[in-house]
């Protein structure tokens, strides 16, 4: 009953809360990005770093202490999960997935900032045109959208106006595959038995200002093979007659993928559509600018010179990816020898129905094949591995994104799959939840070298936080 008399406010109240929460937002928003989200940016919390993570953790556990009812901290096989429960104005939960370790910096000498220092500066040409950014490693991918969402949530809490009660899931692994999070979803599911839905503040929108909302995520394989021989490293003159682990390596990737094409079954055929996917991508194709995509990544070379053509390879054709090739002598100068070991790391992403375990399963028994007759050892690790998920593009999770960006002046351009993968596509496939991922702002070199988030931007990612929730609240009472 208590529900019901919130909704029906009289709309002159209604209108004056919802202007005054607004404005309360956009009030606050120089003293969020100063006092807030730069102090957090600065934290170099990378995954593999110990003391920087505890930091940011303790840093959110004191900002949701003024507000959240319940914090839940679980040791993780690496670092902690935060699990906080932050009541609202009913008794179902929104999941809320959000992660506060980041990737560590690389290629340091191509930052134009210190990527901790949180400053507000300009980009060099072309992005120089978004005016003033702040750069540093997590502005993008994630800790703004992270901060942002926290920030809405408190003053909501403060006015005693938030629309929905919430659990968030915080985690502390996410650049490493979220081990603990995985299995906290597969052991400890009655934890989430009153989640209804689930939400990943993000920031996107491309360099048009349309806000790209994605229906889901690509499954993915993450692998370390490993080959050896049992000799020292030998002179080269002896390469005829004994194994070369290096070219053995070789030879077992190019069984598993050559010429741009998978060599195992599941993946080897194309990728079907469906008539809804159909639909979109003919719509995508219209009104999709594959430049403006490459160049907020910072694309300059692509396989194949059709963009259209491009665009839907990003999105379905399977990906194969050498991230890490190891063997030999890796000093300075030349040393001729035989390596008596070399290893990669390799991640497999897919849009196709099948499960990881499928793609795994096929990899070993292709590697088993290939390896027969070779006299080197083969040993495969799996790193991480999750399968595809899927939203529709009518549920409540999307249209509650779409109208809080219309709202607020904003398109939408719908896309059937994320080319990107994420561990949050097992509260799909372990909860049964569906979940979507979105929100307004402007940022990108998620990984890379200059991560930034367009600072006049972050309000907007802020109002519509509260506008996904308002509107996620409204929807779901619909029902």
């Amino acid at each position: 009953m208590r529900l019901k008399i919130l909704i029906y406010m009289n709309e002159e109240s209604s209108s004056r809360v919802k202007n005054d929460l607004k404005e309360l937002i956009r009030s606050t928003n120089a003293r969020f990005i100063k006092e807030d989200l730069i102090n957090f940016l600065k934290i170099p919390s990378f995954t593999s770093n110990r003391e920087a993570i505890n930091k940011a953790k303790e840093y959110i556990k004191r900002y949701f202490s003024t507000f959240c009812d319940r914090v839940i901290e679980i040791e993780g096989e690496i670092n902690p999960l935060l699990l906080v429960e932050v009541n609202g104005n009913s008794n179902k939960e929104l999941l809320i997935y959000t992660m506060y370790d980041t990737q560590p910096v690389n290629k340091e000498e191509e930052w134009i900032e210190n990527p901790f220092g949180a400053e507000i500066t300009d980009l060099p040409k072309p992005l120089d045109k978004l005016g003033k950014v702040i750069i540093a490693r997590g502005a993008y991918n994630s800790k703004t959208p992270l901060m942002c969402f926290l920030n809405v949530v408190k003053l909501l809490k403060e006015q005693e106006k938030l629309p929905i009660s919430l659990l968030f899931l915080m985690d502390g692994e996410e650049e490493l595959g979220s081990p603990t999070l995985l299995m906290i979803l597969k052991k400890k599911k009655n934890m989430f038995n009153s989640c209804i839905d689930a939400y990943y503040p993000s920031i996107k929108q491309d360099l048009n200002n349309v806000s790209v909302l994605k229906l889901g995520y690509k499954g993915i394989l993450s692998l370390t093979i490993k080959v050896s021989s049992t000799n020292s490293e030998s002179h080269s003159a002896f390469s005829s007659m004994i194994p070369n682990p290096a070219q053995d390596l070789i030879f077992v990737l190019n069984g598993i993928y050559s010429e741009n094409k998978f060599k195992i079954d599941s993946l080897s055929v194309p990728y079907e559509f469906t008539f809804h996917e159909n639909k979109i991508i003919e719509d995508l194709k219209k009104n999709i600018d594959v430049e403006i995509l490459k160049e907020k990544a910072g694309i300059k070379q692509t396989l194949i010179d059709d963009p259209k053509q491009n665009f839907i390879d990003y999105l379905f054709k399977p990906t194969f990816n050498i991230s890490t090739l190891k063997s030999g002598y890796m000093e300075n100068g030349v040393k001729n020898i035989v390596a008596n070991k070399a290893e990669c790391n390799i991640d497999i992403r897919f849009a196709h129905d099948v499960p990881a375990t499928l793609v795994l399963d096929e990899i070993k028994q292709k590697i088993n094949s290939l390896t027969r007759n070779l006299r080197s050892n083969v040993e495969v690790i799996q790193n991480s591995g999750y399968d595809r998920s899927k939203v529709k593009v009518d549920s409540i999770l999307v249209k509650s994104l779409v109208d809080s960006f219309t709202e607020l002046g904003f398109s939408t351009q719908i896309w059937p799959i994320s080319a990107a993968a994420a561990p949050l596509s097992q509260i799909q496939s372990e909860l049964g939840l569906n979940f979507i991922v979105g929100g307004l702002g402007i940022g990108g070199y998620a990984h890379a070298p200059n991560e930034f988030v367009q600072l006049k931007s972050i309000q907007n990612t802020r109002l519509s936080n509260y506008l996904f929730l308002k509107n996620y609240r409204e929807l779901y009472l619909e029902i």
